[in-house]
């Protein structure tokens, strides 16, 4: 096949399967993007580089596709081309995790781009396939988000293919600035759409410090990984600058400026999260996961962040439960509802690395195929069944 890459971000599960794809060596394939560079400077890149040339996304790519290049397949991780670059498209989508609701509201203007680029994805017939991480996923995208059945593949994750497998740290050791070797370390990966991470418990400035110190008392690295750093007003990217010039143990990464992950939840001997769809993935390696419950009340209103065109905004939302898939407390890991059970859970964690196996392992069980280890290889399957699906 020949398979055009659209990544919005290339990581996680789009590039375990690039990787996958571009490693048995049947098919032909580009990836575009639009910063190519940023991402070639990981530590993936390095340890791990693809055959598969990486382009930089231009502007004409949206109208003519990628020239001299006839694909059969695009698959992309989020947003779509503003014309059908082949005759069949792909969604792989960005992560599973418990934002919604997803439904068809939401998904209004993806359902529009959909029908222009591929068919009604609503209705049988669709050159287009959408990726599920399992059941539920599936009778998620199905029932709320408005995609028809003969749409919608559970496949689960394609990164969990590799994330189950352990990577050996030495390797990993030249990409960070301390010993992730013979120190633990603690991903700290929160989702932006709450705003601060401890909104409801107080406030960041008081209580990352706290946790900060805290695990720099129990003689741990912490990699500090947030989202694109566009979405933060300055002044808290000011202060997340001083707590890593404070705290010499500490590494913060955004996502526009690091965009694997790979590598960190590799490392990471600890995932503290307050229910980004990291977690999910990081579930995979059996390691404690520890939820920091998002809100103080799920019946009580909140604003949730969104970022548009127009940027960052808030919405009033009368309830958290108006935003979630499924509620907090089905999760793979640990569950903190206040600062002093979350410093307990993290030692907890850290004293007893195998306390979390068994929950996450009923959670992919339920959720996501159990991650056994051919999702990439069920999501190429479902790639060639869709280019030889007859016209």
């Amino acid at each position: 096949m020949r398979i055009l890459v659209w990544a919005t971000t290339f990581g996680a599960d789009l590039w375990s399967l690039v990787r996958h794809l571009d490693a048995n060596g049947r098919h032909d394939i580009r990836v575009v993007m639009k910063e190519p560079d940023t991402f070639l400077r990981e530590g993936v890149s390095t340890l791990f580089p693809l055959r598969a040339p990486i382009l930089a996304r231009r502007p004409w790519h949206h109208a003519v596709g990628l020239p001299g290049f006839r694909p059969d397949v695009t698959v992309m991780d989020n947003r779509l081309p503003l014309r059908a670059p082949s005759r069949h498209g792909f969604m792989l989508w960005h992560g599973y995790g418990w934002k919604g609701p997803q439904d068809r509201k939401e998904f209004a203007l993806v359902h529009r781009q959909i029908r222009r680029l591929w068919g009604d994805p609503a209705a049988p017939g669709a050159r287009f396939r959408w990726q599920c991480f399992g059941p539920h996923d599936r009778a998620h995208r199905t029932e709320v988000s408005g995609f028809h059945p003969d749409t919608c593949l559970a496949l689960g994750a394609a990164s969990h293919d590799h994330l189950r497998q352990p990577l050996d740290r030495q390797r990993a050791q030249p990409f960070y600035p301390f010993d992730v070797v013979r120190r633990p370390t603690v991903l700290i990966a929160p989702t932006w759409h709450y705003g601060e991470i401890f909104a409801h418990w107080g406030t960041d400035a008081e209580l990352l410090d706290r946790l900060l110190h805290h695990l720099g008392h129990r003689g741990c690295n912490v990699i500090l990984r947030l989202h694109d750093s566009y979405r933060f007003p300055p002044e808290y990217r000011a202060f997340l600058d001083r707590m890593q010039r404070e705290h010499p143990h500490v590494l913060l990464k955004y996502k526009d400026r690091n965009p694997d992950n790979f590598l960190d939840l590799q490392v990471a001997d600890v995932l503290l999260s307050n229910f980004s769809s990291i977690a999910t993935l990081f579930y995979a390696t059996g390691r404690p996961s520890i939820h920091i419950y998002p809100v103080r009340d799920a019946d009580e209103a909140f604003l949730l962040r969104q970022y548009t065109l127009a940027g960052v905004r808030e919405v009033e939302v009368p309830s958290a439960r108006f935003i979630w898939k499924r509620p907090p407390e089905e999760n793979g890991g640990l569950l903190a509802r206040s600062p002093e059970e979350m410093m307990a859970l993290l030692d907890q964690a850290l004293d007893d690395p195998d306390c979390c196996r068994e929950p996450a392992r009923r959670f992919l069980d339920e959720h996501m195929l159990g991650a056994d280890g051919h999702a990439c290889a069920r999501i190429e399957q479902a790639l060639a069944d869709l280019v030889a699906t007859p016209a």
